[in-house]
């Protein structure tokens, strides 16, 4: 994917990952941008991991309890949006995890740091602080993107991995956008649905039912961003909506924004959805929307 130029000092330059990190990555976003007055912004449900990795001072600022840190922050999954404040020049990288990459590279239970963010820099201590000065050496975003997958494919690829089951049951309810029931998906891991909702809360940091929550309004945005949206009415249908006002509900609880406002010029959210990309590789091209970039 190639660089967005949104002035001749701002772009957003996005690159898959190397392939053989395509299972615990789901994309790579270097960043430079510059927010002349304060601006606050609103980063909808997770059902992945997002780290940012700061190359400059960031100028970002929680809002109120929203549990944004301001310095390279980790980000868990998150079934609520979370809002934050920038103004002035930042430049950084961001990479979408997988729950499979982000317990391998963290080690440990994804619940811990879910609903929350966390520094980078606290845990994984000198190897964070190294890849940061790397990447600011770096010559350009795609020497950066080369640094990325040179470091994590020594990081990751050989770590413990999320349990099998869990990370297939987090597959299939992202494929499916939640249509899968947790019933089914314990009976595949030949598990209780009490003993899968457990495990699966703990390692992957979520519950089934809200993995497959998020999944299913991530399922709409794609669709009411892409070619020839549907109908509201027909939008909520095909995505499993009981109808048009249980649909609004969800994107307000999820993303703080109904549909609607959602594709208003202006709009302030940030969406990952590049979570889909390492499932199903399709680029998606929409009116605000990229395959594995944030709506900005």
């Amino acid at each position: 994917m190639g660089e967005t130029s949104q002035s001749d000092d701002d772009f957003w330059n996005t690159q898959l990952p190397d392939r053989r990190l395509a299972r615990w990555i789901s994309f790579y976003l270097a960043f430079q941008r510059t927010t002349p007055v304060p601006e606050t912004r609103t980063v909808a449900a997770l059902n992945s991991v997002v780290v940012v990795i700061d190359l400059d001072t960031p100028v970002r600022h929680q809002v109120a309890d929203s549990p944004l840190a301001t310095v390279s922050p980790v980000v868990g999954l998150s079934n609520t949006p979370m809002t934050y404040t920038r103004v002035g020049r930042e430049r950084g990288i961001i990479i979408e995890l997988t729950p499979l990459g982000a317990r391998a590279l963290f080690g440990l239970p994804l619940r811990e740091v879910s609903r929350t963010s966390v520094r980078f820099e606290d845990l994984l201590g000198a190897r964070a602080r190294f890849l940061r000065e790397e990447l600011r050496e770096a010559r350009d975003a795609n020497h950066r993107f080369q640094i990325l997958d040179r470091r994590l494919s020594s990081w990751l690829l050989d770590e413990p991995e999320l349990p099998k089951s869990l990370d297939r049951s987090w597959r299939s309810l992202t494929i499916s956008g939640g249509a899968v029931k947790v019933d089914d998906l314990a009976e595949r891991a030949g598990l209780t649905r009490q003993h899968l909702a457990t495990r699966f809360h703990r390692e992957v940091g979520l519950p089934p039912k809200a993995i497959g929550r998020i999944a299913r309004c991530h399922h709409a945005i794609r669709l009411l961003t892409g070619t020839n949206p549907p109908p509201l009415p027909r939008l909520a249908a095909l995505c499993g909506y009981t109808d048009q006002a249980h649909l609004n509900r969800d994107f307000r609880l999820l993303i703080g924004r109904t549909p609607t406002a959602l594709l208003r010029p202006g709009n302030a959210t940030d969406l990952y959805l590049g979570s889909l990309i390492s499932l199903r590789p399709t680029p998606l091209t929409g009116t605000n929307l990229e395959a594995g970039r944030p709506l900005r």
